[in-house]
Parts: C-alpha cells; structure tokens; sequence
C-alpha cells in the first residue's frame, strides 16, 4: 500500500485518540519501529501484512469525504470522556473498534436487546 498524506494523517490521529505510538503498536500488534518509519516516511509503502492489520485501526480517521472529518473531529472530541473510562471499558471499546462495520453493527443489536430485556425485567420485579 502507498503511502498517501491520508493515511500519515490517519495514523497521527488514531495515535492521538489511542493515547501513543507505543499503545497504537500494541494494538495494531505491529512493531513501533515499523510504525515510526512510516511516519517520518523512511519508507513509501506499507507492506500488505502490515497494511491488514494497521486498517482497522485506522479505518474511522481515513478522510474520504466531509462527513468522514466531521466524524473525525467528533471522535477527537470524545476522547477527553475516553480518558475518564476504566480500564476494562477501553479495553472493550478498544476491541469493539476494531470490529468489521457489519459485525459492530450486529454486536450493537444483540447488546441494545440485552438491555432493554434487563430494564424490562428491573421495571416488572418492582
């Protein structure tokens, strides 16, 4: 994969929103050496390996449109709220994030109808 503006951008802010190059690395389960080199452009292409497992992170931050920066700058703003989570809510919206779109689309069904069976059967012992 080139190595296009877009996606030095898109690695910069999912760094940011992540909290560091060495979290994001960890993440990506991809070397922090690696990552830096791409970074600071010592090399032009991401090699495939590394391009599959480097995407999903950074998916969300890759501007392909208006509306793509405008969920941007609502992500960025989100992130001070991040910060306030605990550990094992950001472990669960770290692992969340990194789903396919479709199976967090489904995941979000399954936990919505969980919930509301919860808050039904709350409601009705009473």
């Amino acid at each position: 994969m080139q190595i296009t503006e877009d996606i030095i951008k898109a690695l910069h802010n999912c760094i940011d929103a992540v909290g560091s190059i060495s979290e994001f690395s960890q993440q990506a389960n991809v070397n922090i050496e690696t990552v830096s080199k791409y970074l600071s452009r010592k090399t032009n292409s991401i090699k495939k390996e590394s391009w599959d497992k480097l995407y999903p992170l950074i998916h969300p931050y890759l501007a392909k449109s208006a509306e793509a920066n405008a969920n941007m700058k609502a992500r960025k703003a989100g992130t001070a709220r991040y910060s306030e989570l605990s550990s094992d809510e950001k472990i669960l919206l770290d692992a969340f994030s990194a789903l396919p779109r479709e199976l967090q689309e489904k995941q979000l069904l399954e936990i919505v109808e969980l919930a509301r069976k919860q808050v039904h059967e709350t409601k009705y012992e009473a």
